[in-house]
């Protein structure tokens, strides 16, 4: 889908046409938890249920990504490509397996790239050297490259995020801030400032709703979470109204819903207790429900 271009109307008296500033939602589907669906099913399903795009890593051998690329194309799919591989304890090696993955990545021209960067144990140079070289490979390709908030990695947690976003203001954040409250055992109420600090730098939101011990609650829906239903609403809301305030075409939203081990299988089973699917659309639908009174948010 193209990006919004505003809504076009004629003036009052010297007929001069002015141009109203608009979002546009996309909402994209997550590959994980679905790759045992045949990749034509699975994309046609999500095209069907109106979603724009999906959310996917790619191989590294040029083939399959090119057939994965190309059936993209045919289904007018847009897709977010997800870096999460690089997990190498040695810091050169790691470097070098974070380079190779992105530029295998940007080389397929994405809406952007979402990536999984540093370890939660690597030095601040360390973590701050694979910042900048993710920088450096997004000033190249024209790519834009946004690092999501997420346990293990540099941006573990809220206050630790926070101190590189004041070093780096460059920096694109997929928030996701189901992981901070898990790590912080909180909905984050005395850390206010970062979560406004990480609002302003969202570039790309993960939709999943989490807790104080969880970042994923069993069930959104039930009513026992209607707390932390309301808290992530509220944050997404704002990361939408945000886009606005930056003048953004589009803000792309992925509902995350995650498969086992986030989800809880029943006990001395292997069915889990939240259905992905189903919980995922819920998540969609509740944010378009959320934003559809708000003037100059489009949602598909």
């Amino acid at each position: 889908m193209k990006g919004n271009k505003g809504l076009i109307i004629p003036g009052k008296e010297n007929r001069e046409i002015k141009t109203i500033q608009c979002v546009q939602i996309k909402f994209i589907y997550p590959r994980w938890g679905s790759s045992e669906i045949p990749w034509p099913v699975f994309l046609n399903n999500i095209k069907k249920a109106g979603y724009q795009g999906v959310e996917i890593d790619l191989p590294l051998e040029s083939i399959k990504k090119n057939e994965i690329c190309s059936m993209l194309q045919d289904l007018e799919l847009d897709f977010v490509a997800q870096h999460w591989e690089t997990k190498e304890v040695n810091f050169t090696k790691h470097q070098e397996q974070y380079k190779r993955h992105l530029h295998n990545l940007v080389e397929a021209s994405p809406l952007f790239v979402n990536s999984h960067t540093g370890m939660d144990f690597f030095t601040r140079r360390q973590n701050s050297a694979l910042i900048e070289t993710a920088h450096e490979i997004e000033l190249e390709s024209g790519v834009t490259i946004t690092h999501e908030t997420h346990r293990s990695r540099f941006s573990f947690a809220a206050h630790v995020c926070l101190s590189y976003l004041e070093e780096y203001p460059f920096l694109k954040l997929t928030s996701d801030l189901s992981h901070w409250c898990c790590v912080a055992e909180s909905l984050l109420e005395n850390q206010a400032y970062a979560v406004e600090k990480a609002i302003e730098h969202t570039y790309h939101i993960h939709a999943r709703v989490g807790s104080a011990q969880s970042p994923q609650v069993i069930d959104p829906r039930d009513r026992n979470y209607k707390t932390e239903l309301q808290r992530f609403t509220e944050w997404w809301g704002f990361m939408i109204a945000k886009a606005l305030e930056k003048k953004r075409s589009y803000i792309t939203i992925t509902p995350e819903y995650g498969p086992h081990p986030y989800s809880i299988y029943k006990a001395n089973t292997r069915m889990p207790l939240g259905d992905q699917w189903e919980i995922n659309n819920f998540i969609k639908n509740h944010l378009a429900e959320s934003v559809k009174h708000i003037p100059k948010i489009i949602c598909p």
